[in-house]
C-alpha cells in the first residue's frame, strides 16, 4: 500500500489550501466544502477514502457540529473513537481511520502537517475558551496557506508553535485523552498536577474525580495502586508541610493560616496539626 507525503496526498484529493509538503487545511461540510470537490455528508466516500490512506504526516481534526464514529488502526493497535462537537482529534502518521458513522450535520476542519504533535492518538473535549482559540488557529493557518506572504513559513510555524502549547496544557485541565486513561501512571501524574494546584482549598476526592472525568472509586483505587498511599494521605501530607512552612517562614497568625488552607476555623487547623506533629502550631513555631 502506498504511503503518501503531504504533497502527494493533496494532489490526489485536490486539496486547495496547501503550502508545499508542509501544511494543508480543509473543511468537512463547512463553508470551504469545495476543498472536497463537491463533498456531501450523505455520500462521504471521499472523506472515507482520505481518512484510510497511509500517510507520513499528522492529522488534526476539530469538530464543530454533529458526530462521527471511526475505527483507528495503528502499529498493532486498534480502537474505536466517537467524536462530537468541540472535540479535537490528533492522529499520528502511524494510524489510518475507517469512518463507521457520520451524522448528516457533521461539520469539522482538518489540518495536515508534516510535524509531530503527539506520540499516540489523542482526543480532547474542549471548553468554549480552548475551542475558540484552536478554531482561530485553524483559520489563521487556512488563511496563511491560502494567500501570498513574504514570511509564510515563519507565520505557519508560529501558529503551530502556539497550537502545540495549547494542546500541551489540555491533559492537565481535563484529562479527557482517549488513551491516557488506560495508562495509569499518566493519570496519576495528572491527579498530582491538580492536587498541587488545589490542595489548599480542595481536599475531597470528588473534586479531583470530577476534574478528571473519572469515578471516585477508579481514582481512589488507581492512586493507591500506583503510589501506595491514599488520596487523603497525599492531601494531608501536603497540608501538613504547608502549615510547617508557614509557621517557620512567615509571620501569619494561626487564624490566617487556617483561612489560607480552608480549615473551618483555627481550632480545626490546630487539632489537625497536633494529630500529625504531637504539638500545637504555636509550640512548633516557638521551638
Amino acid at each position: 500500500m502506498k504511503v503518501y507525503n503531504l504533497e502527494e496526498f493533496a494532489t490526489k484529493y485536490k486539496l486547495k489550501d496547501i503550502y508545499g509538503a508542509y501544511a494543508a487545511h480543509f473543511s468537512v461540510n463547512g463553508e470551504e466544502s469545495d476543498s472536497f470537490s463537491g463533498f456531501d455528508t450523505s455520500e462521504y466516500n471521499i472523506f472515507h477514502c482520505m481518512a484510510e490512506e497511509r500517510t507520513l504526516f499528522t492529522k488534526l481534526l476539530l469538530v464543530h457540529e454533529g458526530s462521527c464514529r471511526m475505527r483507528l488502526q495503528g502499529n498493532n493497535t486498534e480502537q474505536s473513537i466517537q467524536l462530537s462537537a468541540h472535540n479535537l482529534l490528533i492522529t499520528t502518521p502511524h494510524e489510518v481511520a475507517h469512518i463507521e458513522q457520520l451524522s448528516t450535520d457533521f461539520k469539522a476542519e482538518a489540518i495536515l502537517v508534516d510535524e509531530n504533535f503527539a506520540k499516540q492518538v489523542q482526543r480532547y473535549q474542549l471548553d468554549d475558551t480552548k475551542y475558540k482559540s484552536i478554531a482561530d488557529i485553524f483559520h489563521f493557518v487556512r488563511d496563511i496557506v491560502r494567500h501570498q506572504h513574504i514570511n509564510k513559513v515563519e507565520m505557519i510555524r508560529s501558529m503551530f508553535n502556539v497550537l502545540k502549547l495549547i494542546i500541551d496544557e489540555l491533559p492537565y485541565e481535563q484529562c479527557s485523552v482517549t488513551r491516557d486513561l488506560g495508562h495509569k501512571k499518566e493519570v496519576y501524574e495528572v491527579f498530582l498536577h491538580h492536587l498541587y494546584r488545589n490542595y489548599r482549598k480542595e481536599r475531597q476526592i470528588r473534586f479531583y474525580a470530577d476534574l478528571m472525568n473519572v469515578s471516585t472509586a477508579y481514582l481512589s483505587r488507581l492512586v493507591k495502586e500506583i503510589s501506595g498511599s491514599t488520596i487523603n494521605e497525599h492531601a494531608t501530607s501536603l497540608v501538613y508541610k504547608e502549615i510547617c512552612n508557614l509557621l517557620t517562614q512567615t509571620d501569619m497568625t494561626m487564624g490566617e493560616i487556617a483561612d489560607h488552607l480552608n480549615f473551618s476555623d483555627q481550632s480545626a487547623m490546630t487539632n489537625f496539626f497536633k494529630q500529625h506533629s504531637g504539638m500545637t502550631p504555636l509550640a512548633y513555631r516557638n521551638r
